[in-house]
């Protein structure tokens, strides 16, 4: 955000001392052509001939700071404002140095007296280069925004800005200040460059794209702009493009940081197992000992799924030199393998290596947190945050500790903190999507979900994650529109056909709903989900051999999955079969003992049964996690109904109806007179 500061010498106005005088004109003389010593001297006899001459003083500051000596300009700056102290200039440009030499507090003040004096654009620039550097990043907006008030032509007002607004995480605002400045000086690459990490900060990943291409065409050795292209190609699948542009930024700067690793992950992700392998094979075989070579070989090749390559190759590299990275690398590998303790031997060599290495306490969080030792990875966490506070994974694990102890608030609070971050991190949005949900906040769940259905990252177990989420949500008439532009986007994923499927049988659109299934069967004849909620469909139709057919076929293939047991559940309770619907949902608590609406309707079931005390039980627990669910006292309220306690029943569809439940205010028109 620095600016360079001309420093500009001005020819007298009125005299003092003639011979003084004299001597300040033949110094501007000499300063105008850059003879700044000779200058000096001449600034230096109009003191001796007049000692409280503040013009002589100021003249002489700017000679010395054009010579980059500014101990003794600072010097002489103060000794004009000691004598004239209204000399604007002199506390602007003895501010400058102040912020040169990072004394911002003092810049800050210089800035704002000589604002006081005569307010001109670039001082307030100024001002806010000086905020910046305390971590003001709101106080440089204000300042940049006065600036531009009084200077609204100069683009480089609003390139500032918009960096100091990505400072704030305001990437939308600072997408704003680009474009107003590009518009004032369109040929301005790093402009368009900065415009394209703001969109790529937002997961507007395309966006960026088009940018870093419209930069490179202005400028084409911007290594950076090749590199953060090859990123976000990276991002959208597109390896191919990333490992060219990772290619192309070797050639321009082969010691930018991270640039092989980017290129080893890229390999390694791209469907060329051949040509990732063969490009480090090729390297190693010409530098042999080269530890970082093995150290990224191993990272294609953990991509790759080569999870015995990618140890021997990280083994190699700590064997040839021992690097934070490599062992934080293999204490990855090992927790994916589950061998923990390991793990967590090699993340804490990392931290002895590089007490600095903000991942690696993550790594050995991850570590602890499965080993049970949770006060550990909360104090790991709250490490590798103090040294990197922008590591947005720190708070998605703290995220999740507050999560697994049902503390949903805090929980929020450390997704928040993350997206700030990364707020185009799908994963991060699915995790607070589900969260919010927990709190009954079905506005703000249906947000993330739409995000993440506008990013549509290319990530089957996302995808398949998302759907499955969406459908648990009951998110059907909202859901529709949202299936409909995924599926025009990308009709060849089969699980989006079944969330449209879903949201169309829960609407009333049976046949509808089948003929979505049928099409994701098509598509993936392997897909649980699909048959599970065709056998669903097939039930509404009163089609129950059907129904329990589709759903045993889906466990067939993968009897590990909650939905098919939690359909099933619902399904033996509409055939009577209640010991049937338990025995499912006691499949679902042991897949998932996270499914809190699991509960629910075991205690539901369970009331057929008679089996009061195990009801109770169960929707005691179940109100416990997740106090603000209304599907839940919904639940309870019918399954009063069926033990005859209509009394606390109607509490129940009351609480419910408080929460937004249709359902319950149906029920309790029903059963509540």
């Amino acid at each position: 955000m620095a600016k360079f500061l001309i420093i500009l010498f001005f020819l007298p106005v009125c005299c003092f001392g003639q011979s003084a005088e004299t001597y300040i004109g033949l110094g501007n003389t000499e300063a105008n052509i850059k003879n700044y010593k000779e200058a000096i001297a001449d600034f230096s006899k109009a003191i001796q001939l007049q000692p409280n001459n503040a013009r002589a003083y100021f003249y002489r500051g700017n000679a010395y700071n054009n010579l980059k000596d500014q101990p003794n300009a600072l010097q002489d700056y103060t000794k004009a404002i000691q004598f004239d102290a209204k000399s604007t200039f002199a506390y602007f440009y003895r501010g400058n140095i102040y912020n040169d030499r990072g004394k911002f507090a003092d810049a800050i003040t210089d800035f704002t007296k000589a604002i006081e004096l005569a307010p001109r654009a670039d001082m307030y620039h100024y001002r806010a280069n000086a905020k910046a550097g305390m971590g003001n990043h709101q106080g440089a907006v204000e300042d940049f925004t006065k600036a531009i008030t009084l200077d609204p032509k100069d683009a480089s007002l609003y390139e500032y800005r918009g960096v100091a607004k990505s400072n704030l995480k305001d990437n939308e605002g600072a997408i704003e200040d680009y474009n107003k400045a590009v518009a004032l000086d369109p040929k301005n690459a790093d402009l368009i460059y900065y415009r394209g990490n703001a969109k790529g900060n937002l997961g507007d990943y395309k966006g960026a794209i088009a940018d870093y291409t419209a930069a490179l065409a202005l400028n084409p050795k911007n290594a950076e702009a090749t590199f953060y292209r090859g990123n976000a190609y990276g991002n959208l699948k597109n390896y191919n493009a990333a490992i060219a542009d990772y290619k192309r930024t070797i050639a321009l700067n082969p010691k930018l940081p991270n640039l092989y690793k980017y290129l080893a992950n890229a390999l390694g992700n791209n469907n060329d197992k051949k040509g990732a392998v063969e490009y480090f094979a090729q390297a190693i075989k010409q530098d042999p000992n080269n530890a970082e070579l093995y150290l990224y070989d191993g990272l294609v090749k953990y991509n790759l799924n080569d999870k015995e390559g990618a140890l021997a190759d990280f083994d190699k590299s700590i064997t040839l030199k021992e690097t934070a990275e490599a062992y934080q690398s293999r204490a990855d590998l090992k927790l994916d393998a589950r061998n923990f303790d390991d793990a967590k031997d090699d993340a804490d060599q990392a931290i002895k290596l590089d007490p600095k290495n903000a991942y690696a306490y993550v790594s050995r969080a991850r570590a602890n947190l499965e080993l049970k030792d949770t006060t550990a990875a909360l104090a790991d966490l709250n490490l590798g945050i103090k040294m990197n506070p922008s590591n947005d994974y720190s708070y998605v694990l703290l995220g999740n500790i507050a999560a697994g102890k049902h503390n949903y608030d805090s929980a929020l609070g450390y997704y928040d903190k993350a997206l700030s971050y990364s707020p185009g991190d799908s994963e991060t949005l699915l995790k607070r999507a589900e969260t919010r949900l927990k709190v009954n906040n079905r506005d703000g769940a249906f947000a993330d979900y739409k995000r993440i259905a506008a990013i549509d990252k290319d990530d089957d177990n996302l995808r398949d994650r998302f759907v499955k989420s969406m459908i648990r949500a009951k998110f059907y008439s909202e859901g529709l529109p949202l299936f409909n532009t995924l599926i025009t986007k990308n009709g060849k994923v089969a699980n989006y056909y079944v969330g449209r499927g879903v949201a169309k049988q829960h609407t009333g659109d049976i046949p509808g709903a089948i003929v979505d299934y049928n099409a994701a069967l098509k598509l993936d004849t392997a897909s649980t989900l699909a048959y599970f909620n065709r056998g669903s469909a097939k039930f509404d139709q009163r089609d129950y051999a059907g129904a329990l057919a589709d759903i045993a076929k889906g466990i067939k293939i993968n009897d590990g999955q909650e939905d098919a047991y939690f359909i099933r559940g619902q399904i033996r309770i509409a055939m009577k079969n209640y010991q049937g619907a338990v025995d499912d949902f006691n499949s679902v608590t042991f897949i998932n003992l996270d499914n809190t609406v699991a509960y629910a309707w075991r205690g539901y079931a369970r009331s057929f049964l008679g089996d009061k005390d195990r009801m109770n039980a169960d929707f005691n627990y179940a109100v416990k996690i997740e106090p603000k669910n209304p599907e839940i006292y919904t639940l309870r309220g019918l399954a009063r109904i069926n033990t005859k306690d209509a009394g606390n029943a109607c509490t129940d569809f009351k609480q419910a109806v408080s929460l937004g439940s249709k359902t319950a205010a149906a029920e309790a028109a029903k059963y509540c007179k």
